[in-house]
């Protein structure tokens, strides 16, 4: 049914032979670049979408809780006593160096400090 050369002998052209296949598929056509076509249009609507946002880091959780601390002026406080280290020149006091040796039966060690929670205070409450 496809002949490359019609009745009279004479060979179709690629141009012919174009709009014969158009003719034949064109449901088929129009079809598959609809679909093309909506998803060109849905790629570029996203990525304009996300161009146009601000960039949000990964761990904003954390600077949330940061901020909230730093707005309400309360020293954020850590539910298990810890090491923390302080400064280049800082030195722990000699109250928290007591409190380390009776605690734990070590020195502490230069450049750092012990952090304790306050006894009162829940340790639920204290990391809300």
């Amino acid at each position: 049914m496809t002949d490359s050369t019609p009745e009279d002998g004479e060979p179709t052209s690629f141009a012919e032979k174009t709009k014969n296949l158009y003719r034949k598929h064109k449901g088929k056509i129009l079809a598959v670049g609809g679909a093309v076509g909506s998803v060109a249009l849905t790629a570029v609507v996203v990525i304009a979408r996300n161009a146009m946002e601000p960039s949000v880091p990964e761990d904003t959780e954390d600077q949330e809780q940061t901020s909230a601390t730093e707005t309400t002026g309360e020293p954020r406080q850590s539910p298990t006593p810890h090491l923390r280290k302080l400064a280049e020149g800082q030195n722990a006091s000699e109250e928290k160096k007591a409190q380390y040796k009776a605690e734990t039966g070590d020195d502490l060690a230069p450049g750092t400090t012990w952090v304790h929670p306050p006894e009162d205070e829940d340790p639920g409450e204290a990391a809300a």
